[in-house]
């Protein structure tokens, strides 16, 4: 009895955390997971709590484009995430129209993405589809305009072959849906896809996991494969009120204004009263309770971690500069009174920037040590390399030659050391084009645009730069 009492309770104890992970965001974890451990995740990183990028989303874009449900759409909506953003310049390549949400529907529900008379180079598209680019070329569109869509192309973590879907766990997709299918925007021919890598894709996904809220999927597109599913379950009529918090409603004003609306046309609209975001406010606490610590610490302990690797003392004043000036009288009281801390100087001036030179046309796909070594080919090494890679250029930073110098600010040789950088960097290329479903977009450097930039002073502590000779990792 005692034995088969506690093989009883092991295999209790086995199963306990089975019905724990039988969740969405178990299944979320293992994707995130999989694809970090594995190197299949692209920037940006990490890709917990995305729609991750995926090596071989440009391709998977390049196979939804072949499909004839996409070649026939003259309107198309895509989610605004990363890894979608290779279908999007397809979509405006071949002059679809192209919807795309505004982020988490703080400020607006879509955007129609159109590019200025005359603009329709690959440049042009790729800055439109950027995050910022879908803010200054896209024009509002509301729940009250027209819209008529062919295609719906949503970002996914997780899929099944059974048409299941699993987003990132903040049901922006299902809110979206919803406010379409409120439009009318959503036709029965309207077909729902997702481009995902193949280890997102499972066989089945547990069915009671979804609710009516859940949107299904029709086509899932991979880097190899083109899978139309079986679609289990049905498409969500519109807006589920009873699922939402008034702190939801109150984050999207889309959603107060459509259920303005419905109240006014005499439906009911009883929104649930538990909070939706309960839980993402209370994973935001322990990050301010380390805060709090750290800033008690270093004012408790008065070590250096606060200044700038600095030792000595701290009056517990939370001034920088009154940390250094205590720093220096605790070095001097050591030695001699007066002597000067040759070894360690506190007070030493910051060195000031002479000169400094912009770089733009940057691939987002260039890293920071691709450009340190071209620099380096070219024997241009500057002090500070301010990096704005993703957004496109980059600022180096050059320190007058000697600490004595600038009192007669020389500019002669100043020109002379900023005209011989930009000529040392003429016709510079580095990285490929970085265009998406291009074949030879990593066979094709850019010539990047030097030019000369305002001085600027080093930045503060608060908002570090990276160093030059900390960029060649």
């Amino acid at each position: 009895m005692q034995n088969g009492d506690g093989t009883a309770t092991n295999l209790e104890t086995t199963k306990k955390p089975v019905p724990e992970e039988v969740t969405k965001q178990s299944f979320r974890l293992k994707v995130w997971r999989h694809l970090e451990s594995n190197g299949l995740a692209m920037f940006p990183r990490p890709v917990y709590n995305r729609i991750p990028n995926f090596k071989g989303a440009p391709e998977a874009a390049a196979k939804l484009a072949e499909l004839d449900v996409f070649k026939n759409a003259n309107t198309v909506k895509v989610n605004p995430d990363k890894p979608q953003e290779p279908v999007r310049v397809i979509c405006l390549e071949q002059q679809k129209t192209l919807y795309v949400p505004v982020p988490r529907l703080q400020t607006g529900f879509l955007n129609r993405l159109e590019l200025p008379e005359g603009e329709t180079g690959s440049a042009a598209i790729r800055k439109a589809v950027s995050r910022n680019g879908m803010e200054t070329y896209g024009k509002p569109i509301g729940i009250e305009d027209s819209v008529s869509l062919d295609l719906v192309v949503m970002g996914s973590v997780a899929v099944s072959k059974e048409g299941y879907r699993i987003g990132k766990g903040r049901g922006y997709g299902d809110l979206e849906f919803g406010l379409m299918m409120h439009m009318k925007a959503i036709k029965p021919n309207t077909l729902v896809a997702t481009t995902v890598h193949d280890s997102q894709v499972f066989d089945t996904l547990p069915a009671e996991l979804f609710g009516p809220h859940d949107v299904p999927i029709d086509i899932i597109v991979t880097p190899t494969q083109v899978i139309e599913t079986q679609r289990m379950s049905q498409r969500p009529a519109g807006i589920l009120w009873h699922l939402l918090s008034n702190r939801r409603v109150q984050l999207m004003p889309i959603l107060g204004q459509l259920r303005e609306i419905e109240m006014l046309a005499g439906r009911p609209c009883v929104l649930k009263e538990v909070d939706t975001d309960v839980e993402e406010r209370s994973a935001q606490r322990p990050r301010r309770l380390r805060r709090r610590t750290r800033s008690h610490k270093s004012q408790s302990e008065g070590e250096g971690n606060t200044t700038e690797g600095e030792d000595g003392k701290s009056t517990g004043k939370p001034r920088r500069s009154t940390r250094r000036r205590n720093s220096n009288k605790s070095t001097g009281k050591e030695g001699k009174e007066g002597a000067e801390p040759r070894p360690r100087r506190t007070k030493r001036q910051r060195p000031v920037i002479d000169f400094s030179v912009k770089i733009s046309n940057i691939s987002p796909n260039t890293r920071v040590r691709d450009l340190k070594q071209a620099l380096s080919e070219r024997g241009v090494k500057p002090q500070i390399m301010v990096w704005k890679g993703f957004r496109g250029f980059c600022y180096l930073h050059f320190f007058k030659s000697g600490p004595q110098k600038g009192e007669g600010d020389s500019s002669p040789a100043s020109t002379i050391n900023m005209d011989s950088v930009i000529a040392a960097l003429a016709q510079m290329s580095v990285g490929g084009s970085g265009a998406a479903g291009d074949e030879a977009r990593d066979d094709k450097p850019r010539l990047l645009c030097v030019e000369p930039a305002p001085p600027r002073r080093p930045p503060a502590p608060q908002e570090p730069a990276l160093p030059a000779q900390e960029a060649v990792h």
